[in-house]
């Protein structure tokens, strides 16, 4: 996309001082579109930059971010725990982002999931989802549930291990389940592809009110 081609967006970012929050809103800036970031730490995100509006604020405080939301697009949410102890920053996130929208008439959310709720991913990944990331597994379950009950428009990406490298703009698509050989519970993609994808999905919606599995394939790796 660049803005000569087509119009460019008011993207709303969640999570914008995060890994893929940070790769969303560098692309976003990149592909030409305006970008207002919501955090808590204004001072992560660094240098100001043409076209990134910084409002610092609460990702729980409703009120605040439904003032912010005016004009824009769509949201993007990548929120995320900090760790793997128990929290609910995730689905609470959501139930504040949503009524954040409702009261803006904002109805385009794209946000991050975890691959680790596809029931497919061997036992690996329900070893995983029953101990170590049982926190994180059970918050994002909940969040998906507030976000597929609302009745926007809107796409959930659930990607697997995360990694920090480059963007390779190739990698594998699927509703309901992780891509055909992506590896199951080895599966992997880089937080700058999970960026790519929901800025393409934000700027032609292939997959409204869908699960997507994204990851790595042996075909294109």
């Amino acid at each position: 996309m660049s803005a000569t081609s087509e119009k460019p967006l008011r993207l709303f970012i969640l999570g914008a001082t995060g890994g893929i929050g940070g790769e969303l809103v560098k692309q976003a800036l990149e592909r030409g579109h305006r970008v207002t970031a919501f955090v808590r730490s204004p001072q992560k995100l660094g240098q100001a930059r043409a076209g990134l509006s910084i409002v610092q604020g609460n990702v729980l405080d409703a009120n605040a971010m439904a003032a912010a939301l005016d004009g824009h697009d769509a949201v993007l949410s990548t929120l995320g725990a900090p760790g793997p102890a128990k929290n609910t920053i995730v689905s609470d996130g959501a139930r504040a982002t949503l009524a954040a929208m409702k009261a803006a008439g904002l109805r385009r959310l794209l946000v991050v999931g975890v691959a680790v709720l596809f029931p497919e991913g061997g036992i690996l990944a329900s070893l995983l989802r029953n101990t170590l990331l049982r926190n994180i597994a059970a918050d994002h379950a909940e969040m998906e549930r507030i976000v597929t009950a609302s009745g926007l428009d809107w796409t959930i990406a659930r990607p697997p291990r995360l990694t920090n490298g480059r963007r390779r703009q190739r990698y594998g698509i699927t509703d309901d389940h992780l891509p055909p050989g992506s590896g199951g519970g080895a599966a992997a993609i880089s937080r700058a592809d999970v960026a790519d994808f929901l800025l393409n999905e934000v700027e032609h919606p292939a997959h409204l009110r869908r699960i997507v599995g994204i990851a790595y394939t042996k075909d294109l790796k």
